[in-house]
């Protein structure tokens, strides 16, 4: 015969308190004397007691449950952030439902109505950086709403994303501890925000330094866009000793570039990326350096900055800053590299992302 699960009755019992207040300690409200709390709690432990999640959340006018709405849950970004929120979401003992908006207007709706409908406590939007726009949810909702790793300035929610600015200084700041002082920057559209405050990151870190960017080449966040690049950079810049590249798609083909016309990477030609997708692998030895967003940390802040609201409490809602990963692209010493080069061509570093010119072809 299976053996009863502990009640709530057994546990006050154990602990030799009225039912209420077992039952005040186990839901973490009223007032109770720490030396209860934890006759409580210990009794809990030793009986395997299980609260019913279901009473539990009656009992508290919530769900506990948080609703997740990936744009594009298929997407190179998303699980990191979802790693991350469901990393603070379980450390709380909170359940999470995910959907995934497909960059669908219709569906996002239709997903924000069945969060409501499953009465979720908040929603935690998944974006696909600053650069892709994401529509109001479209449908009225009362909890708080976080965005993470989206637009920087959400309607009506918080957002949680990388300080973009502090990367692309991060990013020169590691070329200039190398040594290197003829540093360009290769990256993509202009008008976009995320690279708009790379950029400006990096040239104040440059200017910091008494230095400025030897040429500023702006593309696609593209393998391709990269390659022609090396091959601009060379002919026009053959002095650059350094580039920071937009993305790591860029970097690859500025390091296959480089390559292609006779230049070593690092000896003649360092190169950080940025993105650190070779991170999402748990890559120990990456060959490209790279700016890491940290898009783990972000979904955790994010899920964290929820958890707050929900308790009337403040939570961190800074950006998150991005670190350095050093790689064969600033450290050499790879005789890996030609190998690697072509593996990381025929591979994809970057996949497209809706909205943007994330393509793997060049501009024009």
């Amino acid at each position: 015969m299976p053996q009863r699960s502990a009640r709530l009755v057994d546990v006050a019992r154990a602990a030799g308190v009225s039912v209420p207040t077992a039952s005040q300690v186990m839901n973490d409200t009223g007032r109770v004397a720490d030396a209860t709390r934890e006759r409580v709690l210990a009794a809990a432990r030793d009986l395997d007691y299980r609260p019913n999640a279901l009473a539990r959340s009656v009992a508290m006018g919530r769900s506990r449950t948080i609703g997740v709405l990936a744009e594009n849950a298929a997407g190179a970004f998303c699980m990191p952030v979802l790693i991350g929120i469901n990393r603070a979401l379980s450390a709380h003992d909170l359940a999470s439902v995910l959907y995934d908006a497909q960059h669908e207007p219709d569906l996002r709706r239709d997903h924000i109505r069945h969060m409501i409908d499953r009465q979720v406590d908040g929603i935690i939007v998944i974006g696909e950086g600053p650069d892709v726009a994401i529509d109001d949810l479209g449908v009225s909702f009362s909890g708080p709403v976080v965005h993470a790793f989206g637009p920087h300035h959400a309607t009506n929610a918080s957002s949680i994303h990388p300080d973009e600015r502090a990367g692309g200084a991060l990013a020169a700041q590691s070329l200039i501890a190398l040594g290197r002082r003829r540093i360009a920057h290769v990256t993509a559209e202009e008008h976009l925000p995320s690279v708009r405050e790379r950029s400006r990151g990096f040239a104040a870190a440059l200017g910091e330094a008494g230095l400025e960017p030897a040429a500023v080449l702006h593309g696609s966040f593209s393998r391709g866009w990269g390659h022609l690049a090396a091959e601009i950079l060379h002919a026009r810049t053959p002095a650059v000793d350094a580039v920071f590249a937009g993305s790591d798609a860029i970097a690859i083909g500025l390091a296959a570039g480089f390559e292609a016309a006779g230049l070593r990477v690092p000896e003649d030609v360092a190169i950080v990326g940025y993105d650190h997708v070779a991170g999402y692998g748990d890559d120990i030895d990456p060959y490209l350096a790279s700016i890491d967003p940290r898009l783990t940390d972000v979904g955790e802040r994010a899920a964290r900055h929820l958890i707050g609201s929900l308790d009337d409490e403040d939570a961190d809602a800074s950006p998150v800053v991005p670190r350095f990963v050093e790689g064969a692209t600033t450290r050499g010493g790879d005789d890996r590299r030609h190998r690697l080069v072509e593996t990381l061509l025929r591979t994809v570093t970057a996949p497209p992302v809706i909205g943007t010119s994330r393509t793997d072809s060049p501009p024009g």
